[in-house]
């Protein structure tokens, strides 16, 4: 027994009603059982209770046993003056306030469905991946969009939140948080830190008077990068560190200048070193006169592709890393890494924005935009595809990554309308 199973029965009032009574033997009517609470302090608010012959408004908090009233210390935190009903699954302990007065408790132990019980223990106890497996391939597809949509709602929250963090460090500056976003995710999982570092160590606002020179562009990020530092063969970095030397005695950089040894080389892809990868980013600068603008402006993967279609420097037509030449080719962004980018960065500056101005069609776009991705290509999306979860798009894939990690492994199994449906309806 978990006490989220018991804020999911008192919720929706899973339990038998009938000759309800107090530990103090008093007739409990339940007029309204509150909201949850996901905050500290009781576990639902603004509840409305008859007890007796008196209403009371006021907040109700749910325990295993009586006694886990003192275990968590509500004695001592006056939050909890204003609990009006205490709902136990056992009565093992009369509570009291402060005054003396006893708490009134409501056991539900004998009132709960055995099979609804047994029905929430195989989901919690489940030893597969996807505690619902079991009934997911048969599930009905409309339970199965509620379930990803929820999920996919809770993620696009939480990232467009992270967004908002940024812009509020920028103080509103929308093109330089755009510009630390999209760093941090060119750097994707193993360089992303640096990468958002030298974004933060060069502001956009110095980068954007130098947009329409790409050999600039590198000089500076490059050399703010340290990946300039040491002694290099080749004529082109070595071009690129006197423009830098003259740029950031200009700017006054070097005191924010990244070190070589911060960037990531080994265990990484030829396609995903930071060196090319930077080399990338300053195309994409090159390229867009505004890029907030032209971010917001996205309405589908078409206009995804082509903001991210992008020609480097002819240096790097032959090179991955400076001084190491390698057979010519076609340096661009594949569609794996622009797909990865522009869930990872449009999607949530699109649904920040929206919730900013309060203008419901940039989250739908944001949405749309997802929709016309292709599914992302993991472990994740494997498994829950094999299981029956179909997975087709960038809005699918998004919404799997998000139910497994908070909700698959976390057993939060209630919290998701799978989980929802399966304990609720009958075997």
């Amino acid at each position: 027994m978990k006490e989220s199973f018991l804020h999911y029965i008192w919720e929706l009032q899973y339990f038998v009603k009938k000759d309800l009574l107090t530990n103090q033997q008093e007739q409990v009517e339940i007029l309204n059982p509150g909201t949850l609470n996901t905050d500290a302090g009781p576990d639902f608010l603004n509840a409305k209770i008859r007890i007796g012959e008196i209403e009371w408004i006021g907040n109700v908090e749910v325990h295993k046993q009586s006694s886990d009233w003192f275990m968590h210390h509500h004695q001592h935190d006056q939050s909890y003056s204003n609990v009006i009903l205490h709902v136990v699954y056992k009565h093992d302990k009369e509570i009291y306030f402060p005054d003396g007065t006893i708490v009134p408790t409501i056991e539900l132990q004998s009132r709960i469905a055995q099979d609804l019980i047994l029905k929430y223990s195989k989901l919690v106890n489940s030893p597969e991946r996807v505690p619902c497996s079991y009934r997911l391939p048969a599930m009905n597809n409309l339970i199965k969009l509620s379930a990803k949509e929820n999920a996919l709602l809770k993620r696009l929250q939480r990232k467009s939140a992270e967004v908002e963090t940024l812009l509020k460090r920028n103080k509103n500056d929308w093109e330089e948080t755009i510009y630390q976003l999209l760093a941090k995710n060119f750097g994707f999982k193993v360089n992303s830190d640096t990468f958002l570092r030298l974004s933060k160590a060069l502001p956009y606002k110095i980068l954007s008077r130098h947009r329409q020179n790409l050999f600039q562009l590198e000089a500076l990020l490059f050399g703010q990068s340290g990946l300039l530092d040491e002694g290099h063969e080749d004529q082109y970095p070595g071009s690129l560190m006197k423009e830098y030397e003259f740029l950031s005695h200009k700017y006054s950089l070097r005191d924010d200048k990244l070190e070589k040894f911060e960037w990531k080389f080994l265990r990484t892809r030829p396609a995903n070193f930071p060196s090319l990868r930077i080399a990338e980013f300053a195309a994409i600068i090159n390229k867009n006169p505004s890029l907030f603008s032209s971010a917001i402006g996205l309405e589908n993967a078409r206009d995804i592709y082509s903001w991210f279609s992008i020609q480097t420097s002819a240096y790097w037509s032959k090179h991955y890393v400076f001084d190491k030449e390698v057979e010519e080719g076609t340096r661009t962004l594949g569609s794996a890494s622009i797909e990865n980018i522009a869930i990872n960065t449009i999607v949530p500056l699109l649904v920040c924005y929206s919730k900013e101005k309060n203008e419901e069609a940039y989250l739908e776009k944001a949405i749309s935009i997802l929709e016309s991705l292709p599914a992302e290509d993991n472990k994740i999306t494997h498994l829950l595809n094999r299981h029956g979860m179909e997975i087709t798009s960038g809005f699918d894939s998004q919404a799997a990554i998000e139910l497994y990690n908070n909700y698959c492994r976390k057993k939060n199994c209630l919290n998701c309308a799978i989980g929802n449906y399966i304990v609720k309806m009958p075997a």
